[in-house]
């Protein structure tokens, strides 16, 4: 008898034991899950690597165009990030500026484009009067034609460097603002 109370033990622990270890051998063990994590719709709800934006005006010129390796958008803050971006922005007079950054944030408006990283604004209007404008952080406001930064800011032309710390420009009247600790040096001809 005492062995029939033994195989019967073992009987009951393996009924008990098999459906638990059966359970962990086809979803894992909790240790393995940790941390939920938040659904994809909350992070990033799509992304495009080399994409490439064109905007054209209401006569079907092309005003504006933008390629970045990665852009990950974000339903929950309404914006998309980009990495490496770069856009070139066409006027009436056919000239161009052309912008790149680091990193950079659009939102889903379009009213903002912050980047950061690097920034460098080329305005080549005429080859020999094309201006390079560099800076670490830059708001532009597409919908107004302006951009700012509060912060340095190197301004080139092909005889002129000037620096100054904080900045305001409209892209349509190409005029431009230094705010303070304006200096600068001119290279006169020859």
């Amino acid at each position: 008898m005492p062995d029939l109370s033994s195989k019967l033990r073992i009987i009951i622990a393996a009924a008990i034991l098999i459906p638990i270890l059966l359970y962990w051998g086809f979803s894992g063990s909790p240790q393995e899950h940790g941390t939920p994590k938040a659904p994809l719709s909350e992070k990033m709800d799509y992304f495009v690597d080399q994409a490439a934006v064109k905007e054209w005006d209401i006569n079907g010129k092309l005003k504006q165009e933008l390629t970045t390796p990665r852009l990950e958008h974000s339903p929950k803050e309404k914006q998309n990030f980009l990495i490496e971006p770069k856009s070139n922005l066409y006027r009436s007079d056919n000239s161009a500026v052309n912008i790149s950054s680091e990193t950079g944030t659009v939102q889903d408006d379009n009213n903002r484009i912050d980047l950061a990283g690097n920034v460098i604004v080329i305005d080549n209007s005429d080859a020999r009067s094309s201006k390079k404008l560099t800076t670490q952080a830059l708001t532009i406001y597409p919908k107004k034609d302006i951009a700012e930064t509060d912060l340095p800011v190197n301004l080139e032309t092909e005889r002129t460097l000037m620096q100054g710390t904080g900045m305001d420009i409209n892209f349509n009247t190409r005029v431009l603002n230094l705010h303070s600790r304006v200096q600068g040096t001119h290279q006169n001809v020859d």
